[in-house]
């Protein structure tokens, strides 16, 4: 049987890479799209064995390319995803609304077999967040455009390089005093990375369609209890001191 072809966006992010080794080690033929060839290539052809991965080089607003690579896919996954703007271009609104509503349509007119959406967990009841505002935004287009499309709503995922910890760690070494927005008692439900991509492999191979997944590890934990341990694990003393609300808006 010939290999179904796996259209990843955001491949060589941690959740892309272990779902390119999950994917093509059962078979499944992936399409790797990355916006920097020269930096990412390299990373991306070592997670497959040779004819198994193809990497492309892409402007994802370029919609003729889209259309092309769509219409040779079996299957599409969309993992990009920020967590804060870094220009007009690269906006909330951009990669979370617009972004999935434009490939889910082309889905939709290539007659996709499936199309997989990373969303987040909690965006429901964050009313003044617009990260949670465009990622809903971008829900409901997905689903007006692709009926059968399946949301996966991760909580933080962890895993020996990723961004969430190490961004964390690496203000821990700037900063002696770490500010504690809402006290630090923001949860989490954190799920390791190859949980994750096991789930998602789920989906494809048993053809799940028409679900929103809540996708979270086995336990519950505190932002101020996962600074606590890993500045235990480093041998860190910090000073976490909370933050008043509207100072934090301010900054």
């Amino acid at each position: 049987m010939k290999p179904k072809n796996c259209l990843i966006f955001g491949a060589s992010g941690q959740i892309g890479r272990h779902l390119i080794r999950k994917l093509t080690k059962n078979n499944y033929k992936v399409t790797a799209v990355t916006r920097n060839l020269h930096q990412k290539g390299y990373v991306l052809k070592t997670q497959a064995n040779a004819g198994y991965i193809d990497i492309v080089e892409l402007n994802i607003f370029n919609e003729n390319k889209l259309k092309d690579l769509i219409s040779r896919a079996d299957i599409c996954i969309n993992l990009i995803g920020i967590l804060y703007e870094k220009n007009k271009g690269n906006s909330f609104e951009n990669i979370h609304t617009i972004f999935p509503s434009l490939i889910s349509k082309i889905c939709k007119e290539y007659n996709v077999q499936q199309f997989i959406q990373l969303s987040a967990l909690g965006i429901d009841d964050a009313v003044d967040s617009n990260y949670a505002k465009s990622k809903l935004e971008g829900e409901k287009n997905i689903k007006n455009n692709f009926k059968h499309a399946t949301i996966l709503r991760p909580s933080v995922v962890y895993s020996v390089d990723d961004n969430f910890t190490t961004n964390f760690m690496t203000l821990l070494n700037r900063l002696f005093v770490f500010p504690l927005y809402y006290n630090g008692d923001t949860k989490f439900m954190p799920i390791y990375c190859s949980d994750l991509t096991e789930i998602i492999y789920q989906v494809i191979s048993k053809n799940i369609i028409s679900k929103t997944i809540e996708c979270v590890g086995p336990e519950t934990i505190s932002l101020k209890d996962i600074l606590k341990r890993l500045l235990k694990l480093t041998e860190k003393k910090r000073l976490l001191i909370p933050f008043p609300l509207f100072l934090a808006k301010l900054s």
